[in-house]
């Protein structure tokens, strides 16, 4: 664990599904092929920039990270943030969306305008604010996650 913080009473890392990687270093591959047998080639700084963004987006989306704290729940995939305190959850529960609610991995934006960061489309968490956004993400153990929050906010009163 690389956070700073050591008040989590849960963390978990849900990686992505090996073939995700496997794509996208099958598309640099082909761009170095297809520029080996294009006369002229590819322009050199398309095929680094466009190497570049899919390294970064392989990096940022293969691991979803998510905790639970004294004060909030956290998701983070890569760079990319989001949390919901503890004391603004109005509900809070296990849930397996249909394959189009969220329509693919990563960060999406659901038919009820949730954000949902999907790693998978197995059992997850849906986190019901009582303002805001409302919250899905993917994680391999969703009833832990529930009963820990659960937890935390009736001990804080």
């Amino acid at each position: 664990m690389s956070d700073y913080r050591t008040d989590y009473h849960y963390f978990e890392e849900v990686s992505t599904h090996p073939v995700f990687g496997v794509i996208i270093f099958l598309v640099i591959g082909a761009m170095i092929y297809f520029s080996t047998i294009i006369p002229g080639g590819l322009p050199r700084g398309i095929m680094v920039s466009v190497s570049i963004f899919l390294i970064f987006m392989y990096n940022n989306f293969r691991t979803l990270r998510v905790s639970v704290s004294s004060d909030k729940v956290i998701v983070r995939f890569g760079v990319i943030t989001q949390s919901v305190r503890l004391d603004n959850i109005e509900y809070i529960e296990t849930r397996k969306p249909a394959w189009y609610w969220y329509g693919g991995l990563g960060i999406r934006f659901g038919w009820d305008w949730s954000t949902g960061f999907i790693q998978n489309y197995k059992r997850g968490v849906r986190v019901t604010p009582k303002q805001g956004r409302r919250l899905y993400f993917s994680t391999n153990n969703p009833d832990a996650v529930v009963n820990i929050v659960n937890d935390l906010i009736q001990k804080m009163g």
